[in-house]
């Protein structure tokens, strides 16, 4: 006997990847939350504990306790959303390699920023 469409229950996804590659962390949910503080933990370990936004944000001072650390979206979260991406490396096209993308920061310093594109992965 078939169930009831009613009765399917599907598993919440707790991370969206979207048809051009970004992937949306479901915060609704616990694993969705999980995954995000997880990016957050591996972006902070790379950055050395540091803001990424150092050197592009006067005010910055650059140590960033773990307790500080905010995502920060390299590219922006502009328009409600339209372009959100919680990916913490993105292939580059012209190398073929996966690379650095989005940081935490303080947040202040991602206040400061707003939704300015800045590629803070480059040597300044």
């Amino acid at each position: 006997m078939f169930p009831k469409p009613g009765d399917i229950k599907n598993e919440p996804v707790h991370v969206r990847i979207m048809k051009d590659g970004r992937e949306i962390c479901n915060q609704m949910t616990k694993a969705g939350r999980d995954e995000y503080e997880r990016r957050k933990r591996v972006m902070w370990e790379r950055q050395g504990r540091t803001c990424c936004l150092k050197g592009h944000i006067k005010v910055c001072p650059g140590a960033l306790r773990w307790s500080d650390a905010m995502f920060e979206h390299q590219d922006g979260k502009s328009h409600g959303g339209g372009t959100h991406d919680d990916r913490i490396e993105k292939l580059n096209p012209k190398t073929g390699k996966m690379e650095p993308y989005n940081g935490v920061a303080h947040a202040i310093c991602n206040s400061l920023k707003g939704s300015r594109k800045i590629n803070y992965h480059e040597v300044i």
